[in-house]
């Protein structure tokens, strides 16, 4: 062999690589086992990229996975901080409103505090403090019209009830719509049943039968009022249609025996000063409620008046013994 051919030949050489399809060659002189044994490898070595491929795909999707998995992670996490956030700056906001408003209506109520009662509420709070023990009001005991507490609208929350004599007994101020002679009749009835009832309740002796006389009244009542105000008079029909309707709630009220009670209570209630007012409603678990008419209204600026005076001289006296009522927290 010449120099020439050995470097040919080396020159091929570099230029060749590794040889994987030799593995499939099938030249002269094969056999029947050979072949079987040739395919048997071919098949294994498929099965061998199958597997390798295989396990890079699940490494690939595994890794796809924990990479989605951190990413929703992460998401709710922040979702949930960031609403956290916001729950606890709407709590801060409604606590701050709420020390504003109950500043506003223990120290300085506005008018709708007072229609609504959250400012006497507040007051009478107040005064069955444990810091006011009832002997302070020997001497600090401020009067107070027992015809004033009768127009009190007071609410008694086991049943979600407005108790208001005003509301049961008209005393002679009828609606104008039910004032004609036309309703004398009416007016008579109901006024006889009202008193048989509250005579009953007086003595906790109601019995079904006053109830079921009150409950005609107050539908003969209702009946003659449709009767004889046509509804297109729409102001007269509509203030005694409100009358009516308080008159029907009223004597639903009369049929429980805790209210039964506390009417019959009210009825001949004969205190006389700030501090038995608060003991009366303290005994009958009474606040108080929302007023809906004339009478109602104007009874609680004076009541929230005396009240406040009441509290004034308590809390004055108590600072002098140095023991005076704090004020809540902010």
């Amino acid at each position: 062999m010449t120099r020439t051919t050995v470097a040919a030949l080396a020159l091929i050489a570099s230029f060749a690589g590794q040889a994987f399809g030799q593995i499939n060659f099938i030249g002269p002189g094969s056999t029947p086992q050979g072949d079987i044994l040739r395919g048997g490898g071919v098949f294994l070595q498929g099965a061998g990229i199958y597997n390798y491929y295989t396990a890079m795909g699940d490494s690939i999707n595994a890794d796809t996975m924990m990479r989605v998995n951190e990413y929703i992670y992460l998401s709710i996490r922040q979702d949930r901080a960031e609403k956290a956030a916001r729950r606890a700056r709407r709590t801060a906001e409604r606590l701050a409103n709420f020390n504003q408003i109950r500043d506003r209506i223990e120290n300085d109520p506005n008018q709708n505090d007072m229609v609504k009662g959250d400012a006497l509420n507040a007051l009478f709070e107040k005064l069955v403090g444990p810091k006011i023990s009832p002997s302070s009001y020997r001497l600090n005991s401020f009067e107070l019209d027992s015809d004033m507490v009768r127009r009190i609208p007071f609410f008694y929350a086991p049943n979600q009830a407005t108790i208001a004599m005003s509301r049961i007994i008209p005393a002679g101020k009828w609606p104008i719509a039910l004032r004609g002679p036309e309703f004398a009749p009416q007016r008579r009835n109901y006024e006889h049943a009202l008193d048989a009832v509250l005579e009953l309740q007086l003595d906790r002796k109601t019995t079904r039968d006053s109830l079921i006389a009150l409950e005609t009244a107050v539908k003969d009542l209702s009946e003659r009022l449709d009767q004889v105000i046509s509804p297109e008079k729409e102001t007269l029909y509509l203030e005694a249609k409100g009358f009516i309707r308080r008159l029907e709630a009223s004597k639903e009220m009369m049929k429980r025996k805790d209210i039964e009670m506390i009417i019959g209570e009210i009825d001949r209630y004969s205190g006389t000063t700030v501090h038995d007012l608060v003991i009366f409603m303290q005994r009958y678990n009474l606040r108080f409620g929302v007023p809906e008419i004339g009478t109602e209204r104007a009874a609680y600026p004076k009541l929230y008046a005396a009240m406040k005076q009441q509290f004034d001289e308590l809390n004055e006296a108590l600072q002098v013994e140095g023991r005076a009522p704090r004020d809540r927290e902010q």
